[in-house]
């Protein structure tokens, strides 16, 4: 049975780049290039659907619109609420192209044999990133660790995301309460993220896409979401 897993992620700074319970964020100041990929001096936002690797071979799938193409158990075009699923309670299937945020795409998820709108983050649909401003490091192996500024920051790299945020870890605040960079998703798992319902080759795999709210897992050979949770970010 696939279903939705609840995991806590705990929060690290990205200067020491630690593991918690829901994974750990990768340092983009370690030089490391995330298999390969290239620096750019100026990101545009990811093409819907690029396909990105997680060094396994899954894929998202390409393509856009309502079809879901690639997908071993998602229907080809949107499902109506209320139909016949056929398929195992908790199965996810994510339509459209908006590689930034699963909010902005339409979630059906199969419960108790029909199809159900879903919606598996927490946050709310934003709109396409657009290139990244003068404030943001020039390459992804540039983003310094440590203190950041402004508060709220957002900066796209072919790696990932990286945004300026004041971290809380319950009644403490993280790194005496500034800013400081936070890099999602880990270092080896695809970016931009693969849409919910499609193939997937390293089964455990856990990728965070939304800090304190939204990642993904390989559950049974594809993408299905995996709410987080925080103690609360502010900046986001």
């Amino acid at each position: 049975m696939r279903a939705k897993s609840l995991s806590v992620l705990a929060i690290v700074s990205l200067a020491t780049v630690s593991t918690g319970c829901g994974g750990s964020v990768f340092s983009a100041a370690s030089g490391d290039k995330d298999s390969g990929a290239q620096d750019e001096a100026t990101f545009d936002a990811p093409p819907s659907d690029s396909g990105g690797s997680d060094g396994g071979g899954d894929t998202d799938g390409g393509g856009g619109g309502d079809a879901a193409p690639s997908s071993p158990d998602c229907p080809g075009v949107v499902p109506a609420a209320g139909s016949d699923c056929g398929h195992e309670s908790g199965l996810q299937c994510e339509y459209g192209d908006a590689w930034w945020s699963v909010s902005c795409d339409t979630v059906m998820q199969c419960e108790s044999g029909t199809w159900a709108n879903d919606q598996p983050s927490f946050e709310p649909c934003t709109p396409e990133p657009g290139p990244n401003t003068s404030q943001c490091a020039a390459t992804f192996a540039d983003v310094p660790p440590g203190a950041c500024s402004p508060t709220g920051l957002t900066c796209e790299y072919p790696q990932g995301q990286c945004a300026c945020q004041v971290l809380l870890g319950g009644p403490v605040q993280i790194d005496a309460g500034g800013a400081s960079w936070q890099c999602v998703p880990e270092m080896g798992c695809p970016f931009p993220r693969p849409r919910l319902g499609v193939a997937c080759s390293t089964e455990g795999q856990s990728c965070t896409y939304e800090e304190c709210s939204y990642g993904e897992s390989c559950q049974g050979g594809i993408w299905q979401a995996e709410e987080e949770g925080c103690a609360g970010a502010q900046g986001q």
